[in-house]
């Protein structure tokens, strides 16, 4: 059975950039929460690293939407390392919203194939290390109450591919492998309801985006990406939150391997490695049900079905995954969380640990 193993946080630091004591009666504009780790995997050896978000309000509302920073930095003892900042910020009184991330990987991956027909266990995978440098920004504006509307720009250099000489990436000359520059220009909208961005309880949230990749100037490939992301937040009873995603990417042309629609991780689809299963469309509804077992623990029930194929609609194969988890609410006021759940899917599990909920 493939098992995931997402990071382990052995330390959780809560780090106060003005006051973050969440038995306060008012909400703080301001604070940091920083998390050291350790883990250990058979392609990385042992990593040792720190994550952590910042959040902040620039006109001290404490009623306005938090702008965050968060950020990732890992380093193993196979000289391997990930960088990864994505950010949220509200400017002029909400009216501007910038979003994006700023990422730099020295990391293996596993690639098992396109489609449905492959194998998720231990020997079912070739694994692969590449450099990728990330650059993507959305600079989305409000057209009305809770609706954005913007342009996206994204850059992605994947570089050093080191691949198996007799691995099927190789031997069937998979685009991609030789690596490349990905540049695309798109529009992105969403329609944003929830009553909290970092951990959800009622409203709801859709998202939409066309980016268009041309192998023109900067870019080495010519395809198109868009995907919508649809989620209902419920609070059923007192204490209790319960929430839906829909979740849909179409990716046409022929895009490199590592650019296909990409199932799993831990958001979309947890128990599965991400991208385990890739093609060119991916559909995937989800949901979890949540309820506070005390002020700060809240206990997590969650499952979904998903699938992938090359042609739209034509999913052959539907998987399942479900699982449990546990947070705890380092700050009520803001109702930031540490995340930890256990799935399972399709011969695999994983676990994981992350900040906020996956949706």
């Amino acid at each position: 059975m493939r098992k995931i193993l997402s990071a382990v946080f052995i330390i959780t630091l809560s780090v106060v950039a003005s006051g973050q004591d969440s038995t306060s009666s008012k909400r703080k504009t301001k604070g940091i929460v920083v998390l050291p780790a350790i883990f250990y995997s058979p392609e990385t050896n042992w990593g040792f690293g720190v994550a952590g978000i910042k959040y902040f309000r620039i006109n001290d509302d404490s009623l306005s939407k938090p702008s965050n920073i968060q950020g990732v930095f890992i380093y193993t003892l196979e000289n391997q390392v990930l960088i990864t900042m994505p950010y949220n910020l509200f400017l002029k009184q909400e009216k501007l919203w910038l979003r994006g991330e700023w990422a730099y990987y020295v990391y293996p991956y596993e690639y098992y194939g396109i489609g449905t027909d492959i194998d998720l266990s231990d020997e079912g995978y070739e694994s692969y290390t590449a450099n990728f440098l990330r650059f993507e920004t959305n600079a989305l504006y409000q057209a009305r109450k809770d609706l954005y509307v913007g342009g996206t720009l994204f850059f992605d250099n994947y570089f050093d591919i080191s691949t198996q000489p007799d691995g099927e990436l190789n031997t069937q000359n998979i685009s991609g492998i030789d690596g490349g520059r990905l540049f695309g220009l798109g529009v992105t909208f969403i329609l944003d309801k929830r009553n909290n961005i970092f951990s959800p309880s009622a409203g709801f949230y859709m998202e939409g985006r066309i980016l268009k990749y041309e192998d023109v100037a900067v870019g080495d490939y010519s395809f198109t990406d868009m995907y919508v992301d649809a989620r209902k937040y419920f609070e059923p009873a007192e204490r209790w939150e319960w929430g839906f995603q829909f979740y849909h990417q179409s990716v046409l042309g022929n895009p490199p391997f590592y650019n296909y629609a990409l199932l799993g991780g831990g958001k979309l689809m947890r128990g599965y490695y991400r991208g385990g299963y890739r093609d060119h469309h991916q559909t995937v509804l989800q949901t979890d049900l949540r309820r506070y077992l005390s002020k700060r623990i809240v206990a997590c029930a969650f499952g979904g079905f998903g699938s992938v194929s090359e042609t739209l609609g034509a999913y052959n194969k539907v998987l399942g995954s479900y699982g449990v988890g546990i947070r705890y609410e380092i700050n009520t006021k803001e109702k930031l969380r540490i995340r930890l759940d256990y799935a399972r899917g399709a011969n695999t599990s994983g676990f994981y640990i992350n900040i906020n909920e996956a949706f």
